[in-house]
C-alpha cells in the first residue's frame, strides 16, 4: 500500500484511541491490516522499480508526512497523533533496515516480523491500478475526516 494512507491511519488512531499506550500498538498492527486489503503500491503503480520508484516513494512518504502535520498542526494530541503515524510506518523502516544490514535482519523478533509482512503482502500480488486505488481512498478519506474531527470544539 501506498505510505500515505498507513500516515493517515496511524494518526487516527494516536488521536481517536484515548490510552496513547494502546494506540501505538493498534497502529502498528494497522499497518498489517492495510496491507491485507487489496492495494497498488507505486512500484505497481508506476510499472517499474529501481532508483527512481525509490524516489517516488521518498517522495509520496513527505506528501503523506506534510498533509498530516497540515491537518493536525495545534491538536492536543499531536504527539500522539504522530506517534501513531511513526508506528503505522514503522514496518516499512524495520524491512528497509534489515535489507540494509542483513545482519539484523537475523535477529528472531526482527525475521518473524519481516516474514509475516511479506506473506501478508503476497496475499494481493495482481490487484489491478483501478482497484488498488479504490480500495485505498477510504483508507486515506476517512482517517482526514478523524483527524479534522472536533478539531473546532475539543482540539484547540
Amino acid at each position: 500500500m501506498l505510505t500515505t494512507p498507513h500516515i493517515l491511519v496511524g494518526g487516527a488512531i494516536g488521536k481517536q484511541v484515548k490510552s496513547p499506550y494502546a494506540a501505538l500498538p493498534l497502529a502498528f498492527a494497522s499497518h498489517f491490516m492495510l496491507d491485507a486489503v487489496p492495494h497498488v503500491d507505486v512500484i505497481s503503480l508506476l510499472g517499474f522499480g529501481g532508483p527512481k520508484s525509490d524516489l517516488v516513494t521518498a517522495a509520496e512518504v513527505l506528501v503523506g508526512a506534510a498533509l498530516l502535520l497540515i491537518l493536525v498542526r495545534g491538536q492536543k494530541r499531536m504527539r500522539w497523533i504522530l506517534r501513531g503515524a511513526m508506528a503505522a510506518i514503522a514496518m516499512d523502516a524495520i524491512v528497509l533496515v534489515t535489507l540494509c544490514f542483513p545482519v539484523i535482519g537475523g535477529w528472531p523478533g526482527l525475521s518473524h516480523l519481516c516474514w509475516l509482512h511479506g506473506f501478508i503482502g503476497q496475499l494481493n500480488p495482481n490487484t489491478g491500478r483501478l482497484l488498488g486505488l479504490a480500495t485505498q481512498a477510504p483508507a486515506v478519506i476517512l482517517p482526514i475526516f478523524l483527524l479534522c474531527r472536533y478539531y473546532a470544539r475539543s482540539d484547540k
